[in-house]
């Protein structure tokens, strides 16, 4: 069904195409009667091929019979796109080679026959070849140029070439604000080479310029406050801290073991701090929630934090909520009643299993680790803590990740 749809197009496209060309050589004044016959004759060899489930001899003969003119290069253009998506890119590769050898093409249509064999190269993995028409189409200030700038980025970034893919991204940046985020990104990549290195001054000047960029890159303040407990230096861990907490307080869990530090050698009241974050987090993270209840219970003890964590299951009914309330009480009940509660806490236990913690916004993908990057639709900052009431699974997941 879906090969007899891309030809009945591929068809209807190349009709128009034949159309548009013989309406050309009547403006030009070109005798049409031998010209339009021989047109004929392929056009009608190629339905044969067609109807004799031939498709292959069918489009080599369309694409003979269908003449390159300025009224036809989009449809060529078509042509070749639809061999792309189809996966025929070898084919979409000679079609949009065909074109650009044309002599007769305006400026704006060279660049986009130009722009869409880059296209086709970077499908099959041959980036260099798509790299040095991409910064032909950018160096010749093209209007395609933006597009083109974004296809380098993408090479860069499937390279790992994070200080192309910077340079490459700030220029992109002028063109597309919105490109800031994953610009951030880039940066923060960097930072993580310079670490690897113990190149601590570097990787700190390279997160500063991730939050020049984007100013809320949460990654970078973690980072930050991750780079700066590592040198000892708790008043800066805690200044980026109080900062994440007050740009995003979702990602506040993935902290805890900072604030717990900070915490330990006096530097932070953790009981009002998480108490500020959980007033800015509404439906709050149940890591945080957990979190203040640990706190609660070093030092009001075991029924109010009870009546915490109640409270708040109440409201937000959690496996995580639960399982902690069943260990808050394991050891206070009598034999019977344990015995009981810690079945209850192998069946709890096992439900959270297969439990995810993350989801991308963009595609869907869930998984127990945090991405900065997507693994299925690889967009940037798009998968976020999940909270409010725990969903079941969604697919695509990967239950390893």
């Amino acid at each position: 069904m879906q090969e007899l749809m891309f030809l009945g197009l591929f068809v209807a496209a190349l009709g128009i195409g034949w159309f548009l060309g013989r309406r050309e050589a009547i403006k030009v004044g070109v005798m049409l009667a031998p010209h339009g016959s021989a047109i004929d004759k392929q056009y009608f060899i190629g339905l044969n091929y067609l109807l004799n489930e031939q498709p292959d001899e069918a489009i080599e003969t369309f694409i003979r019979a269908l003449e390159v003119n300025p009224e036809t290069v989009e449809t060529h253009i078509a042509i070749g796109k639809l061999f792309c998506q189809r996966g025929d890119v070898e084919r979409a590769i000679k079609v949009h080679q065909n074109l650009l050898a044309r002599p007769n093409l305006t400026t704006q249509q060279a660049d986009r026959v130009q722009f869409e064999l880059a296209r086709d190269y970077l499908a099959v993995g041959l980036h260099h070849r798509a790299e040095r028409l991409l910064d032909e189409l950018v160096e010749s200030g093209s209007s395609l140029s933006a597009d083109a700038l974004s296809d380098l980025v993408r090479i860069h970034e499937r390279e790992r070439d994070w200080q192309q893919a910077v340079a490459v991204g700030k220029r992109l940046l002028r063109e597309r604000e919105s490109f800031a985020v994953t610009l951030a990104h880039y940066h923060c990549e960097l930072a993580r080479e310079a670490q690897a290195r113990q190149e601590w001054p570097q990787a700190r000047r390279h997160l500063l310029d991730a939050l020049a960029t984007q100013r809320n890159s949460v990654r970078a303040m973690l980072m930050l406050a991750e780079l700066e407990a590592g040198q000892g230096r708790d008043r800066e861990v805690l200044k980026w801290l109080r900062r994440l907490a007050v740009n995003d307080p979702d990602f506040i869990p993935q902290a805890l073991p900072l604030l717990q530090n900070l915490a330990a050698a006096d530097h932070l009241d953790l009981l009002a701090f998480l108490d500020e974050v959980l007033e800015n987090a509404q439906p709050p993270m149940v890591a945080t929630v957990l979190a203040r209840a640990d706190e609660l219970n070093k030092r009001a003890g075991l029924a109010a934090t009870s009546r915490y964590v109640l409270a708040h299951l109440q409201q937000q009914p959690s496996l995580r909520g639960l399982l902690y309330l069943i260990d808050l009480h394991k050891d206070n009940v009598e034999p019977r009643g344990h015995a009981n509660l810690m079945i209850l806490r192998g069946i709890v236990e096992a439900l959270l299993i297969d439990k995810h913690k993350y989801r991308c916004q963009a595609c869907g993908f869930s998984g127990r680790q945090l991405h900065w990057q997507c693994p299925t639709c690889h967009g940037w900052s798009t998968t976020r803590p999940l909270k409010g009431p725990e969903p079941a699974n969604a697919s695509p997941s990967l239950r390893t990740i």
